[in-house]
């Protein structure tokens, strides 16, 4: 994957020091004002100048008339100016030895017009010529509160603390939201990027900016799509080993599916890409600000866990079957207690039982006993067989003292913790007053809700999976001149034509050949071998079996002959108009789990890699993962796992065992032609592929293969 763009001066952008505002009106009102006090609001110390025609000052700040009066060019210029004034102004801005530039005014591409976007890609063109670090257009500012910078129309409370979670948001609304909900729970923030309409810094370029600042400890994103998904994919590969990315993905209920003629392209569309990308780079996906900002938070505070194995304890033995239903829900894993760790409960709570986990240590009273919640923690920090630690309990918005102390006594080993220690709630709503900022002051997590404090939870873990694994070592991918001639490029092609494809790519395709008629049939059924089945070959005819062209088990030269004939004779019957290329004599796989294996392209990222259940119950139940190739060995188990059919590759009731890693290395292998042949190929559909019993391999029995047409060959740059 090659992504190519000239580095942009992106710190002039976001750690200026110095400002230019023009388009902040003499009266102080509109958004330019608004950006000029914000930039007070957070202490910045740098310069803030104003431009203005005929103001001698506005808001008690000094103006300017023009770039050339100011006492030096500043890092950045605030731009807030009807649409067609903003090109004049960043030529005049580049002119004077600026760097970059905000722009606040909407009618660009934003206003779904000719005129927006011919706007806005004079915007980008006058970037690129001038090395100019753009947001925007049509955002709602930028701000810093680590570096004490503001230059943005978010609603941002003053009382908001620093912090070391940076949020990128798409919207500017829920842009709002968060910093409203991060200020009412207390939890530091840095940066809230507005992006706008990313017509020149879009979110890669934030993203690889982030991950080198020292101020930001999380990445987190809400955003709707990508501008250029293989430049968003490469800066997440880049970043997601270093620092954690949460992202709030907004509108996966979108069908988004490209309509294709294969199997596959109903398995996997626009949020399946982004899900596999999330995926195979250990970013958490959320549902709700809430979890992004619970997630965030928790990953800013805590290490990161060496497995997955929790133990939860609280006061009531009704709360822990929730706190079990819950986590399990959330994919969290409570594994049993040890009996030398019950032995140690069982005398520091003074009862003679058995506990689970989660835990109950029977009512509070045992809990709140001289010194047993420092041994508690203590017991369950020093078992080797558990790697998070929580106490849940009902909290209170106004506090309460037993709560308090409980806390208080976590509090003191939070710091030296080498496990992550939490707190979570069994209801929500309740952290705004009493507990406002006491997990960033102690470094001890307090999560807002039961089902979102497991969420939470698992995206710890998954992460620390992700970084504990590393990532995987691909070898590099040659990419291939083209495999079609010019016939074929606008066709679908036959499943013989696509087999010849695939097998010289080393891809273990089934014995077979073409016969024109019963005659020539018969020949290749005697050096084939029975049984064999028989196909009608045509690119008009993707779906064979739909129209009777699909005989098996022929077993005898008559059979053969009359299947034939009876193949032909529906497929011309069914599609007078079809091409035909004759009827395929295939070998019979006798035995075989039935997958599908298979490639779909994404405009924004590429080719797409679909494993599943194959035959007919890929259109029953679309039981499938999705990745982005090329893959590794140990992604493709991660697949497979994945899968409800998985059991039946295992020795399912009286089955026997499956050939999973001949399977794991067809996946490979695909995968590695898929990447190699990028922009050839608008779908490969590879159903059913049969998996052999343990040490006898894979057969892929048909396959299909669409040509991207010569007008969308088009694949990033």
């Amino acid at each position: 994957m090659s992504i190519v763009k000239t580095k942009l001066p992106i710190e002039a952008l976001l750690k200026p020091q110095s400002i230019a505002l023009v388009g902040v009106s003499a009266k102080g009102g509109g958004s330019g004002a608004k950006m000029m006090q914000s930039a007070g609001l957070f202490g910045f110390t740098g310069f803030v100048w104003p431009i203005h025609a005929t103001a001698e000052e506005i808001g008690g700040r000094k103006c300017y008339r023009s770039f050339s009066e100011l006492p030096q060019a500043p890092d950045c210029v605030i731009i807030a100016v009807p649409a067609e004034g903003v090109l004049k102004i960043i030529k005049e801005a580049s002119a004077a030895g600026i760097k970059s530039a905000l722009v606040v005014s909407e009618g660009f591409a934003d206003a779904a017009s000719d005129e927006g976007r011919a706007r806005q890609d004079e915007l980008i063109a006058l970037a690129k010529t001038e090395n100019m670090a753009i947001a925007g257009p049509n955002c709602m500012g930028i701000a810093s509160l680590k570096y004490h910078y503001a230059a943005t129309m978010a609603d941002i409370p003053k009382s908001t603390p620093a912090g070391g979670i940076s949020i990128v948001s798409q919207s500017g609304g829920l842009l709002n939201a968060v910093a409203e909900l991060a200020n009412n729970r207390g939890i530091g923030l840095n940066y809230l990027i507005s992006m706008g309409n990313q017509a020149v810094v879009d979110l890669a370029d934030y993203i690889d900016f982030l991950v080198e600042d020292p101020a930001t400890s999380v990445i987190a994103l809400i955003m709707e799509g990508s501008k250029n998904g293989r430049r968003l994919r490469a800066a997440i590969e880049r970043a997601s080993p270093k620092k954690p990315i949460i992202v709030l993905k907004l509108g996966r209920s979108e069908v988004g599916q490209a309509a294709t003629l294969a199997h596959t392209g109903t398995l996997a569309g626009k949020h399946e890409a982004f899900e596999s990308l999330f995926k195979q780079n250990g970013v958490a996906l959320v549902d709700s600000i809430d979890e992004l900002i619970e997630t965030s938070a928790l990953f800013d505070l805590v290490p990161l866990p060496k497995g997955n194995r929790v133990a939860l304890f609280t006061v009531s033995g009704g709360a822990t079957s929730l706190i079990a239903d819950l986590g399990e829900k959330a994919g969290v894993h409570f594994p049993p207690i040890s009996e030398k760790t019950n032995q140690r409960l069982q005398e520091i709570i003074e009862v003679d039982r058995h506990f689970n986990n989660p835990i109950d240590t029977v009512g509070m009273p045992r809990l709140l006993r001289g010194d047993n919640m420092n041994r508690i923690l203590t017991t369950l920090l020093e078992d080797n067989e558990l790697d998070v630690i929580g106490l849940v309990l009902g909290m209170r918005m106004e506090g309460a003292k037993t709560h308090q102390q409980l806390i208080d006594e976590m509090a003191k080993v939070a710091d030296q913790a080498k496990k992550p220690l939490v707190v979570v709630s069994f209801v929500g709503n309740h952290l705004t007053r009493h507990w406002r900022g006491f997990a960033t002051k102690h470094h001890l997590p307090l999560l807002d809700n039961l089902e979102t404090g497991m969420r939470a939870i698992r995206n710890l873990i998954g992460y620390a999976d992700f970084r504990r694994e590393g990532v995987d070592q691909i070898a590099p991918i040659e990419k291939s001149n083209s495999l079609l001639s010019d016939d074929h490029k606008a066709l679908t092609l036959t499943e013989a034509e696509s087999k010849i494809i695939l097998g010289k790519a080393g891809l273990p395709v089934t014995k077979e050949a073409i016969a024109k008629n019963a005659q020539d049939a018969v020949k290749l059924w005697e050096s084939i071998g029975a049984p064999v089945a028989l196909k009608i070959q045509s690119p008009d005819i993707p779906h064979k079996s739909d129209v009777g062209g699909v005989y098996l088990g022929a077993k005898t030269a008559d059979e053969v002959a009359r299947a034939t004939d009876l193949v032909l004779s529906n497929s011309i019957k069914a599609c007078p108009d079809a091409r035909i290329d004759g009827v395929l004599v295939q070998e019979m796989v006798l035995d075989g789990v039935e997958m599908i294996l298979g490639m779909t392209y994404d405009d924004q990222f590429g080719p797409m890699i679909v494993l599943g259940s194959g035959g007919v119950m890929v259109e029953i139940f679309k039981d499938a993962a999705v990745r982005l190739p090329p893959l590794s060995h140990k992604e493709v188990r991660k697949m497979i796992g994945e899968l409800k059919s998985a059991k039946l590759l295992h020795a399912f009731r009286g089955a026997p065992e499956r050939d999973i890693e001949a399977l794991v290395q067809c996946c490979v292998d695909f995968s590695r032609f898929v990447a190699s042949t990028d922009g050839q190929f608008a779908a490969i559909d590879l159903n059913p592929v049969f998996v052999g019993t343990k040490g006898k391999g894979v057969r892929i029995a048909d396959a299909l293969i669409v040509p991207k047409s010569h007008e969308d060959t088009s694949h990033g740059s």
